[in-house]
Formats: C-alpha cells, structure tokens, sequence
C-alpha cells in the first residue's frame, strides 16, 4: 500500500468514526419529559406514644400502672403517702410517619380535688418542638406529692394523671 491508500482508508474511518459520533450525540441530547414520570409519595401520618415506664421513685411513691391509651394519651396510677413523694416516668414518642410534626400543646389532667398537690415537670420536651420522619424522641415526666403542711397522709393519695401530647403536621 501506497501512501495516497492509506491516506482515503485514514479518510474514511475518520468520517465514519465522525458519522457515529453525530448520530450518538443525536439520540443523547434529545429532550427528556420528566413531567409524566414523576411518582409522588403519598405523605404518611403517624406519631404515637411508643412505651412509658416508671424510673425512678422517691420516698413511699408507688408506680401502680403505666398504659399507651391512644397515639397520643398515657394514663398514670400512682399512690403517694407524704410530701417529698416523687415517681419518674420515662417516655418515648416516635413519628413512624413522612411527614415532620410539631408538639402544639402537652395536656396533662388529674382528679380535681387533688390538682394542688401535685406538681408536675416535664423534661427534654418543649411546645413546638419538631418531631421530623422517623424520629424518636425520649422524654421524662416526674410527678410529686406537694402538700404544704408537710405532713403524712392520714390515708394513701390515690391519683390518676393521664398526659396527651398534641402533635400537628408541620
């Protein structure tokens, strides 16, 4: 082979090599509809009360029972005897849900006649906290007999204290 042949066969392979890459670079950058292929996630709403159990108790405070109600309501059983009586509570609530949720209120309800004895504290939870999907959030309630008088009770205090968490979408 000449030097004139090899110089048409280089010519030819280079527009060959040329008409492919045209031809790839057409179907590459051709328009691509999304707006058709889109999925939506269909937003999940599901924040619960996932456990309550007593800690920690001071004094002659008792525990009697600790139960889930609802997503949102625990109810408590407790007995104290005198001032100073103290029972913790650990709790977790979970948002099993995709959508983000936002503490609007922590309701907490207990027998009228007994109300100004006893004190409530609720730690590592605030109104307007963010829950966000798939995050768990574990919290403490304590409850504390506070009689003024200081003295033993003539007969235990029997209360039930039941809490409710009102959680929004946020």
């Amino acid at each position: 082979m000449n030097f004139r042949e090899k110089k048409n066969i280089m010519i030819i392979a280079i527009l060959i090599a040329i008409t492919f890459m045209s031809a790839g670079y057409a179907l590459l950058s051709e328009q691509i509809d999304l707006r058709n292929a889109t999925t939506s996630i269909k937003p999940i709403w599901d924040v619960k009360l996932l456990s309550i159990s007593s800690i920690e108790t001071e004094g002659y405070a008792e525990s009697l029972q600790e139960s889930i109600e609802s997503k949102f309501t625990a109810k408590f059983a407790s007995k104290f005897h005198m001032s100073g009586d103290k029972i913790t509570y650990i709790i977790n609530v979970k948002n099993e849900g995709n959508v983000p949720a936002k503490l609007n209120s922590i309701d907490i309800n207990t027998e009228e006649q007994n109300k100004d004895f006893l004190v409530y504290t609720v730690d590592n939870l605030n109104v307007g906290d963010e829950l966000k999907a798939g995050e768990t959030k574990m919290f403490t309630l304590t409850i504390e007999y506070s009689d003024e008088l200081d003295l033993a009770l003539q007969e235990d205090l029997l209360m039930e204290t039941i809490l409710t968490l009102n959680y929004t979408q946020k």
